[in-house]
């Protein structure tokens, strides 16, 4: 990515017609059927918001639907005002389009609201100081999060296993209006055809936008102590993942990684073959409750479980290449990965 074309997506986020609002728990009154009084402006909010706005309250979606059908959206209603007062001290930040007034999300406010405008600065002074340059950028629509892949201009190089390198001092940031977090990517050749896979992984962030937080961050560079930590751990999870067959039960939790990133559930199995090894386990007699899940192997190793996720976040022609799915669901990937496997095997000599 040139200078101009950061610099034109850059622009077409800073355009985005959206507007944040900081307000308390205490303003939020709720007038039913997901219809709210949000500081004297009556909106309706899908129920996923809705639901968001349940937890900040302390209103689990157990006892919301209790609620509900014990005493229909009037009981819901008494239940979500009563706690909404009862937690005065609740801060919360809306993100709404002031165009098509539609709230994208709400979320608590850790410390205090960090703007587009700033993280943008931000990052530049990054890339200005540690000698790096933007490869990506990636943004929601809702203009809710933004990420900066960014490229060495000296890159290292590491290898998982003979012959099989990839890229390793690749940082990102990834930004929403309460956090920077600061992430550092691998970028592996998989075919000799010059595809490449990239996996990404969260190390630190920020709350505030504070010169002391944001001076902390600048100097977190490839040659810090916690990104070459978090790289070695990294590859102690590969070797193991390479030589150990994935449960069913992770083919189940890769498989609702992609369903939660917004595939069809039939489309996630066809990339991942969770119910097809369920039934084959089924159809020899095996019980598929949660603990069978767990014990049962799959013919996939988790190595090739976390390629089959990681070339779909890097590939796929369902997203733009500038959709901050392709980020996310690779955040999750890694998280998948360096998880306890459910089945361990071991190569001992003894």
């Amino acid at each position: 990515m040139d200078t101009s074309e950061y610099n034109k997506i850059k622009q077409e986020v800073l355009d985005l017609p959206i507007i944040y609002r900081e307000m308390e728990s205490k303003d939020i009154v709720a007038l039913g059927d997901n219809f709210y009084n949000l500081g004297n402006t009556n909106v309706q909010v899908e129920p996923a918001i809705a639901e968001k706005i349940d937890l900040i309250a302390g209103i689990k979606s157990g006892q919301a639907r209790i609620a509900y059908d014990s005493y229909g959206d009037h009981g819901l209603t008494n239940l979500r005002n009563f706690f909404g007062q009862a937690t005065k001290d609740n801060r919360i930040l809306l993100t709404a389009n002031a165009q098509a007034k539609q709230i994208f999300d709400v979320v608590p406010i850790k410390g205090r609201v960090i703007t587009p405008h700033s993280f943008f600065n931000f990052m530049e002074m990054y890339m200005d100081k540690n000698h790096y340059y933007p490869e990506n950028v990636e943004y929601t629509d809702g203009g809710n999060r933004i990420s900066v892949i960014m490229k060495p201009v000296n890159e290292q190089f590491m290898e998982y296993s003979k012959g099989d390198e990839f890229l390793s001092n690749g940082i990102f940031f990834t930004w929403n209006p309460t956090e920077i977090s600061l992430g550092n990517y691998y970028i592996r050749l998989v075919c000799t055809n010059g595809s490449k896979t990239i996996s990404r992984h969260s190390i630190t962030r920020i709350t505030s936008p504070d010169v002391e937080e944001f001076q902390r961050m600048l100097n977190i560079t490839s040659r810090s102590e916690v990104l070459k930590k978090e790289t070695e751990t990294m590859l102690d999870h590969t070797k193991i993942a390479m030589r150990t067959k994935a449960s069913v039960n992770e083919l189940k939790s890769a498989m609702l990684l992609l369903v939660q990133h917004g595939l069809d559930e039939r489309d996630a199995n066809d990339i991942i073959p969770y119910e097809s090894t369920k039934r084959l386990y089924q159809s020899a007699g095996y019980p598929m409750d949660a603990k069978n899940l767990a014990q049962a192997k799959s013919d996939k190793t988790m190595w090739e479980v976390f390629n089959m996720l990681t070339f779909f976040a890097t590939h796929n022609e369902v997203w733009s290449p500038h959709d901050i799915r392709r980020s996310s669901l690779m955040e999750s990937c890694m998280a998948l990965l360096l998880k306890k496997r459910d089945i361990q095997e071991y190569y001992n000599i003894f």
